[in-house]
């Protein structure tokens, strides 16, 4: 004769009761492993962004490198060189908020500083030869 299968898992009373102290901790716990996790992916998501608008701002000065060398060899220097002047001279294509971030300062006729801000992010250039520069502050002064 053979006795009747017992089963293998048994119900925990403490998993049944909602009421019961026991799950009520249990879900607390899960809840705070939760919103540690969302904490910890949110500070990424905001490393990356920040990244993010760091190389776009550089690849924006990247892009106006061969505009301003062209405004510089047409006008025998940079004296006078506008944002508008760039962009109707010399069809510049920048997205909307990098055109409206763009500023030229001490453009003469051997030099500039050129900047563009992207978020928080400013890069910038002085003079063609100059390293691109990036920074949370204004460079161009």
């Amino acid at each position: 004769m053979t006795a009747a299968p017992h089963p293998i898992a048994t119900t925990h009373s403490w998993r049944t009761n909602p009421l019961s102290p026991i799950a009520a901790a249990e879900t607390a716990a899960v809840v705070v492993v939760a919103l540690i996790f969302a904490g910890v992916m949110a500070v990424h998501a905001r490393a990356a962004l920040q990244s993010a608008q760091r190389s776009a701002a550089a690849s924006e000065i990247k892009v106006l490198g061969p505009v301003v060398g062209a405004y510089g060899l047409d006008n025998s220097g940079f004296a006078g060189m506008t944002p508008a002047a760039l962009k109707q001279s010399y069809e510049l294509q920048l997205d909307k908020g990098a055109l409206d971030t763009l500023e030229i300062t001490g453009a003469s006729a051997s030099g500039f500083c050129i900047q563009i801000r992207d978020g928080a992010w400013y890069a910038a250039q002085q003079g063609l030869t100059g390293a691109i520069e990036t920074s949370r502050s204004k460079i161009c002064r």
